[in-house]
């Protein structure tokens, strides 16, 4: 018998020593079915000779430090996504140490097995960009059609569209002319402009579908210039127009969808600098298009002007010789950014944002010392107390929000701000220091939508709305145009909202899959892959330190960017060196 017989035939062993493990990762194996024991260790044994057969020569293709990291990326990638999967697994507790050892390490085997496979199963296919890029003038509008088509049906089933309160409180303020940064005032006066066309919700809806739809389409049409068939990504388009979170986001009026959806056109711009060697900005065309989706980043969300500053300072770092045309368009954004904030603001007489809302991490740290008991000197409980009695913060405390706290009637913002704003601040340092393990615990808990994949069992995602908030000021209300489709899209949209929603609805899904393929691309071609989602990464470090509440919406961005990256993962930018392979 050959080795290599061997070796494939002690991948059974393994595969049914890590479905076992994988299977009591999440659910009690006494709970657990032979059929499906046996599913999942037939699937393991495939992932693993699979695995096998593709390394044997794929892997002596592979440059020495490209096999290093490799490895380094496998073990660090598994380990981070054993913990973000990781619930509460109470059931786990009855057992002994040694059979909750072998459950992580089983769980830690498959995971790293399942990212190896996935790693070189990627590299044996690639598409190479032509040295001209050309597709149909027409390729824009087309890859948006499945989408401007199913989301009409989200737009007549939804009527006039999707609202929450911050929907309602933007809408007044567009038709009072009283305007407060609590909203980018960008969108607000989009808002105003569109309803000028038309007075209804409904416009607003109807324009989020087809800028969405025509930026999805845009982002298509450049990897069909770069080569990848138009038969994959016809089933991309689909799969994206019939994805509920796409619908029903089409026709929520929130600042989080355009600007996410202008995160995707960013990174396409970035895509393509990444592919060119910088070269595609030698066209104004393209130099207005980086433009263009610059300014949806800067100004439909307040953290969207330090990504764009961080991203061009990186840019101009890295594409130096296009230096003229990202010194014009960024700076012609900042330029455009102070003017708006400053003098436009000044003469729209528009109020400023709530400080208190970049405090949410240090109020539920505090709240969460108060609420288990922790050390607080006699100082700190009377400067608290004068905040919020201190009984109240330990009732009002919720692990995943902070509204309850900072929106309470006896929430004392004065003895915060605008004068003690440095107190508080050193009150919370000092807590944080006196109570650590409590201070890491409610960041991780209130951070948990950015990073964790399962949702814990005392949180809860908030997904979606379909209607208008009621309690508002317009007398706007929630319409049924066609009762059947409307029936139709809320069933389907419940659907995903339970059956699904571990899936679907957890950004950190979609954070953990575009690393890995971002990882595969540069792996493919070279660090500068990284770029394209790097926007994106920024977008999500700027919630990870502020994040208020557990809202889906927030990291929208992460569902549209994995689009993106899973195309481009196939794609080979930089030539092979056949001398080097070798080695």
């Amino acid at each position: 018998m050959s080795t290599r017989m061997i070796i494939y035939i002690a991948s059974i062993p393994l595969a049914l020593f890590s479905s076992v493990a994988l299977i009591f990762f999440f659910i009690p194996i006494q709970d657990t079915s032979r059929a499906t024991v046996a599913f999942v260790t037939t699937l393991l044994t495939f992932i693993h000779i699979h695995l096998l057969f593709l390394m044997k020569d794929e892997w002596r293709r592979l440059l020495k430090r490209q096999r290093i990291a490799i490895i380094v990326f496998t073990l660090l990638f598994s380990f981070l996504a054993l913990l973000s999967m990781k619930g509460e697994q109470d059931f786990l507790l009855a057992y002994s140490f040694k059979t909750r050892a072998y459950v992580y390490v089983g769980t830690f085997f498959f995971l790293s097995s399942l990212v190896l496979w996935i790693i070189f199963s990627s590299l044996k296919i690639e598409v190479k960009p032509a040295d001209h890029l050309a597709s149909s003038k027409w390729s824009l509008f087309k890859y948006a059609v499945p989408s401007i088509i199913l989301w009409g049906g989200y737009a007549l089933a939804i009527f006039p569209a999707a609202m929450t309160f911050d929907s309602v409180d933007q809408w007044h303020q567009a038709h009072t002319g009283h305007f407060s940064n609590w909203h980018p005032l960008m969108y607000t006066l989009l808002i105003m402009g569109l309803t000028k066309i038309w007075n209804s919700p409904a416009i607003v809806a109807l324009s989020q579908i087809i800028i969405i739809s025509l930026i999805f389409g845009y982002c298509m049409a450049q990897f069909e210039k770069a080569g990848i068939r138009r038969f994959w990504l016809w089933i991309v388009s689909i799969l994206f127009a019939i994805n509920p979170i796409n619908g029903i986001y089409s026709v929520t009026i929130w600042k989080d969808i355009l600007y996410s959806a202008f995160i995707l056109l960013f990174s396409t711009t970035i895509f393509h600098l990444v592919i060119t060697n910088g070269k595609w900005l030698n066209s104004k065309k393209n130099t207005w298009i980086f433009f263009l989706a610059a300014f949806g980043v800067v100004f439909f969300r307040h953290n969207g002007f330090p990504v764009f500053l961080v991203m061009l300072i990186v840019l101009l770092m890295v594409f130096r010789r296009q230096w003229k045309p990202l010194i014009l368009s960024g700076g012609s954004i900042i330029a455009f950014y102070l003017i708006f904030t400053g003098p436009v603001f000044h003469y729209l007489k528009v109020a400023p944002s709530d400080p208190n809302e970049v405090l949410s991490i240090p109020t539920q740290q505090i709240a969460r010392v108060i609420e288990q008991g922790g050390k607080l000197t006699e100082e700190q409980a009377q400067y608290l107390n004068q905040i919020l009695p201190l009984p109240l913060w330990k009732q009002y405390y919720h692990p995943y929000i902070t509204n309850r706290i900072k929106f309470s009637k006896e929430y004392n913002r004065s003895a915060i701000f605008p004068d003690h704003l440095s107190t508080y601040m050193r009150t919370w340092l000092e807590i944080c220091a006196q109570n650590p393990k409590i201070a890491k615990e409610a960041f991780l808990k209130q951070t948990s939508l950015v990073w964790q994949m399962n949702e814990p069992q005392d949180g809860h995602t908030y997904t979606f709305v379909t209607n208008v908030w009621p309690h508002n000021r317009d007398g706007l209300k929630s319409q049924v145009i066609v009762k059947p489709l409307t029936e139709f899209i809320t069933q389907y949209l419940k659907t995903s909202d339970t059956d699904l929603k571990p899936f679907i609805w957890r950004p950190a899904n979609y954070m953990f899959l575009i690393v890995l393929f971002t990882f595969i691309t540069a792996l493919r071609n070279d660090w500068k892959a990284w770029l394209v989602p790097f926007a994106l990464f920024l977008n999500i470090g700027s919630i990870f330190i502020a994040l208020p509440a557990q809202d889906f919406r927030y990291l929208y961005a992460n569902t549209l960017v994995f689009y993106l990256s899973v195309l481009f993962m196939f794609i080979r930018y930089k030539d092979k060196e056949p001398s080097k392979q070798s080695s």
